[in-house]
């Protein structure tokens, strides 16, 4: 709310500074609850959920954003715009605190066997329970040599690359040839397109094992198609470039399984706290190279900046089968490590890990993870979802 009150580049710059610091807490603070909440089936559809959650504030603020344009009060439209939709984040995020609780074990609506089963619900995920709050030194070096963690990483830092592209998404629109006002309302199929296909994702994911990142593959395909139609298509043809536009909605989509696999295939505290805070730093990072493509003496067209989200979506598609190929080969890893194992072996190698999911152990050191592998598609507890 107080972007409002700026009237100089340097209040602006630190009012948005310390804007980011208050946000950089949302996507991690989420991808924590729902990892204390739901069990590695639910997730999926759940991350889906909240994070579709982005196009519809994108679509609701876009509708907002266009009744404020008509405002003809004593302030800027735009200082209408941040009074109003901070009202309500404060309002919201107020009652958030109020009423959602710190995990299972302190909620008032659950009874004390409720709370037991809730509880050991998470702990058959195997990636601890969240109570945890002790910094463990060895868990900070598991995550900076775990190449999956690194991987995650480079995905969130060229999806972000799009991401703040995409950023300029309304000068590109109005480019094309509409008006101020219409191209607000020319975001909405844009939003609508992100609402979609998140949920749609979320969807197939729950529902087909084993399927996140080729999933989050194919959502970088029409993303690709667009960059190409914004950037091939000749000028004059403004709906096939807008439809190109509206193409790219669908990029979310690895943003989102990169929360969920964060949540999913990483144990221990710590070391999920360090793979998050490195995905996040990743992706401001992107958020802050995305932007720079777009140069102001190649507009309307923005050429730069169009190939530069056109690299993103192709090296996300690809780190995402390059992240799927290196779970694959653990879960192998693991398939060896049973064989000639007894059942009886087996049994008490599970029940170790189901123990070990009530505690502060890595993905690496629970010894049930570390055995039961791939039989993740058998409905077997233990693999690295992929």
């Amino acid at each position: 709310m107080t972007t409002a009150a700026c009237s100089s580049f340097a209040g602006l710059a630190s009012v948005r500074f310390l804007l980011g610091v208050t946000e950089a807490t949302i996507s991690p603070g989420f991808v924590a609850v729902t990892g204390m909440w739901w069990t590695r089936q639910e997730q999926a559809g759940r991350s889906a959920l909240w994070v579709s959650f982005l196009g519809v504030g994108s679509f609701v603020g876009t509708m907002l954003a266009y009744g404020i344009g008509h405002i003809t009060g004593s302030l800027s439209p735009w200082k209408y715009i941040f009074l109003i939709l901070g009202a309500m984040t404060v309002v919201w995020g107020v009652v958030f605190t109020i009423f959602v609780p710190d995990g299972p074990a302190k909620v008032t609506w659950l009874t004390e066997r409720e709370k037991v089963v809730a509880v050991q619900r998470v702990a058959e995920n195997q990636t601890g329970t969240g109570r945890s709050r002790t910094f463990v030194r060895a868990q900070v070096v598991e995550a900076a040599k775990d190449p999956a963690v690194i991987i995650l990483g480079l995905i969130s830092f060229v999806n972000a690359i799009a991401s703040g592209g995409l950023a300029f998404g309304s000068l590109i629109i109005q480019g094309l040839g509409f008006s101020p006002l219409n191209t607000t309302l020319m975001n909405l199929p844009l939003s609508t397109v992100q609402v979609v296909t998140q949920l749609g994702a979320g969807f197939l994911s729950s529902k087909i094992k084993s399927s996140r990142l080729h999933v989050a593959t194919v959502a970088m395909i029409p993303p690709i198609i667009g960059t190409c139609l914004i950037n091939q298509l000749h000028a004059d043809n403004k709906w096939g470039r807008l439809v190109g536009v509206w193409l790219l909605g669908s990029y979310p989509v690895g943003f989102m399984v990169i929360l969920g696999l964060l949540s999913t295939n990483i144990a221990g505290s710590t070391k999920r706290s360090v793979a998050s805070g490195w995905v996040f730093v990743c992706y401001c990072v992107g958020q802050i190279a995305g932007p720079q493509f777009f140069k102001s003496t190649e507009a309307p067209a923005y050429h730069s900046g169009i190939v530069a989200m056109l690299c993103g979506f192709i090296l996300n598609l690809v780190l995402n089968q390059i992240l799927r190929f290196i779970y694959v080969l653990e879960n192998k890893k693991r398939d060896r490590m049973l064989e000639g194992k007894s059942e009886e072996e087996v049994k008490e190698m599970r029940r170790e890990g189901e123990v070990l999911g009530f505690e502060d152990v890595t993905d690496k050191a629970n010894g049930d993870l570390l055995a039961v592998g791939r039989n993740w598609e058998a409905g077997v507890v233990g693999a690295k979802e992929d």
